[in-house]
């Protein structure tokens, strides 16, 4: 059996801590009686408990300055060439946690440090590795030990349970008095071996307990910068410059943020209710169809009342302009990535930069999107740059995918493929009449002779030609159009998409004798919906989706399809004539007869995302945080261009 010297630092210990207990503890058989050979104890010299009781007659009593006591235990293992243990207050090896730090310390000639994790305040609980992460979350269940691996091989660890190998003590000398703790003096010796290849293996196995001192304020293995004096922080920063770095990026500051997240990732494991961020930073101050299918999803699921804690991203401005907070009460509503983690993370659009994925990811270790359409991608102009990559990337980690329509997941399906084993749903949006109606809008008995053209500025949306065209063939129709082109007459009024309130662009569908839906392409087609609800005759593009949409629509109104633009002339010559045209049958694929609501949608997304949260194995975080850490080194400097870690971090 290997034998040790042990090192531990009471001189910190607060006065309620009864020491004498304390160390029966640790000399008994259990803990350290079978591997110390010797033990020296920095005691503070005004302990109450101390009157009368004198630790183990094996043990040494130092009342130096801790750094100075430590030192000189340093300095007699090196000499006997044993490895010394270092205890910070009362934490409590047992042997079997010692016997797998001997065995691990052993296991590589560059491991200079090894230290075990220790036992949460709870039963059956692990204390956090250090501060790092969610800072709501003070314990980790043992359940996470199935998650993580045997070791974590760190930098600057300095732990409240720590060994240090004998060629380490005999190479890197004593402490640096100049430090006024002795958890500032270890980091700065740590950090010292590490730059001459020594590093730190941190033990998830091998666990041990922390006594009441050890435990306050919060229960953590590792001491943090927070921890330390603000002189020793001062002096560690001047000696160690790079101790910071090597803490974030090397450290245990990485590792703890992806315990923390894989914490939130079990709630059953806490007997806590699952959280979801659902990310709408994509919603802009105006109405659109992303802002239109975020704002009814959302509404559907704040309707249903799913027992999860839900978080909602969104910009400042959009907040302040759909009234989020008046909207989703019982919701945080935030504008601001939060420095909490969820079980979940949702965004409810595609991504368009891979940042806005390495956000989730750091989130949440389950990452889940919605997907409206593969529009951009497919014309290519306005797409941002490297859209291709970003959606490559996401189908490599996404958790889950969501679409909004069939036609919108064969698309994407074709295009990048869904990945082996990804879950993905098709979840269409509402197509309930009563979600679109306004309430302060009435469709007029009497309607108005204008033809109502729908769209936008891009291209595929063929606004400026279906103005033309309409224009030339009935140059007396009275025309209303969303879309960038110049009203050729006056008989012609051309509205920009994206500057009409709400209510505005809803009076025009109440209003209008036909609704011309003149796109190319969609993902969905709230356009086609919001028109039928008002009982309108909708011309619109023969396309696979608009027979998807059409089937799952409640009756009421026409749906009108058309094959060419040109078509559009003798179809709307007709219709204004009251003839019969050929029409899309509406409702033949309802369920019960009864259209889908928001309500439903959310119904849907809760019972999807519920299945998925059941098994942490089909979290694809591991391989993300692979990843994201290989991308922040490209040598084109991804970190310049904008990349970089949120600020939870």
């Amino acid at each position: 059996m290997s034998a040790i010297d042990v090192f531990v630092d009471f001189s910190r210990v607060p006065a309620d801590v009864p020491l004498p207990a304390t160390f029966a503890r640790l000399a008994s058989p259990e803990l350290l009686g079978c591997f110390a050979e010797h033990v020296t104890c920095a005691m503070p010299s005004d302990h109450p408990a101390l009157s009368g009781t004198a630790p183990p007659s094996a043990w040494r009593v130092s009342r130096t300055r801790p750094v100075k006591s430590c030192s000189r235990a340093m300095a007699a293992a090196a000499d006997a060439e044993r490895p010394l243990l270092v205890l910070l207050a009362d934490v409590e090896p047992g042997c079997e946690a010692l016997g797998l730090l001997l065995e691990a310390i052993d296991a590589d000639p560059m491991i200079g440090f090894v230290l075990p994790r220790l036992r949460g305040s709870g039963d059956g609980s692990l204390a956090r590795l250090d501060v790092s992460g969610d800072p709501a979350i003070d314990g980790l269940s043992r359940r996470l030990l199935a998650e993580i691996p045997d070791t974590y091989l760190v930098a600057d660890a300095p732990a409240r349970c720590l060994l240090i190998k004998p060629v380490v003590l005999a190479n890197f000398g004593e402490l640096d008095e100049r430090f006024r703790s002795v958890g500032g003096a270890l980091w700065h010796y740590i950090g010292r071996a590490r730059r001459c290849g020594f590093r730190t293996l941190v033990c998830n196995r091998a666990i041990v307990s922390a006594g009441d001192a050890a435990r306050r304020p919060r229960p953590a293995c590792v001491i943090t910068l927070g921890n330390l004096p603000e002189a020793d922080r001062v002096t560690l920063r001047e000696l160690l410059p790079d101790a910071e770095r090597a803490h974030d990026e090397f450290g245990t500051g990485a590792v703890a943020l992806a315990e923390t997240r894989l914490a939130r990732a079990l709630p059953s494991a806490y007997g806590t209710q699952p959280s979801l961020l659902l990310d709408s930073r994509n919603v802009i101050s105006a109405m659109n169809g992303t802002t239109m299918a975020a704002l009814g999803i959302s509404g559907g699921l704040h309707a249903l009342g799913s027992g999860w804690e839900v978080t909602l991203l969104a910009s400042r401005e959009a907040c302040a302009f759909h009234k989020l907070e008046q909207l989703f009460p019982d919701w945080d509503v935030t504008t601001k990535l939060p420095d909490r983690q969820f079980t979940v993370a949702l965004r409810l659009s595609q991504p368009w930069h891979i940042q806005e994925m390495v956000d989730l990811h750091t989130a949440a270790a389950y990452n889940i999107y919605l997907f409206l359409d593969t529009i951009a991608w497919d014309i290519v102009y306005s797409a941002p740059r490297h859209l291709d990559g970003t959606w490559r990337f996401l189908v490599d980690h996404a958790d889950g995918l969501l679409f909004i329509s069939e036609f919108s997941r064969e698309r994407f399906r074709r295009r990048f493929g869904t990945g082996a084993g990804v879950p993905c749903l098709v979840s269409h949006l509402s197509f309930d009449p009563a979600d679109y109606l306004r309430p302060d809008v009435r469709p007029s008995p009497d309607q108005e002779d204008y033809i109502f053209i729908v769209g936008n500025e891009y291209d595929h949306k063929d606004v400026s030609p279906t103005i033309e065209l309409l224009t030339t063939a009935f140059p007396y129709q009275r025309s209303v159009a969303l879309g960038p082109a110049t009203a050729a007459t006056p008989r012609v009024t051309v509205l920009e998409s994206g500057t009409l309130s709400d209510v505005d662009i809803h009076r025009l569908y109440a209003g209008a004798r036909l609704v011309v839906f003149s796109s190319f392409y969609e993902g969905f087609g709230l356009p086609i919906i919001t028109a039928l609800a008002y009982g309108r005759t909708l011309l619109a593009r023969r396309s696979a989706l608009l027979e998807e949409i059409a089937a799952r629509c409640a009756p009421g109104g026409r749906v009108v399809p058309f094959d060419r633009r040109e078509d559009l002339v003798p179809l709307i010559g007709r219709l204004l004539h009251g003839q019969h045209v050929a029409e899309l049958p509406l409702g033949t694929a309802l369920d019960n007869g009864r259209p889908q609501s928001w309500r439903d949608v959310g119904r849907g997304i809760m019972s999807f995302l519920t299945t998925l949260i059941g098994d942490l194995s089909r979290s694809r975080w591991r391989s993300r945080e692979h990843s994201i850490r290989q991308l922040m080194a490209a040598p084109t400097s991804l970190v310049e261009k904008g990349l970089q870690w949120p600020s939870i971090l």
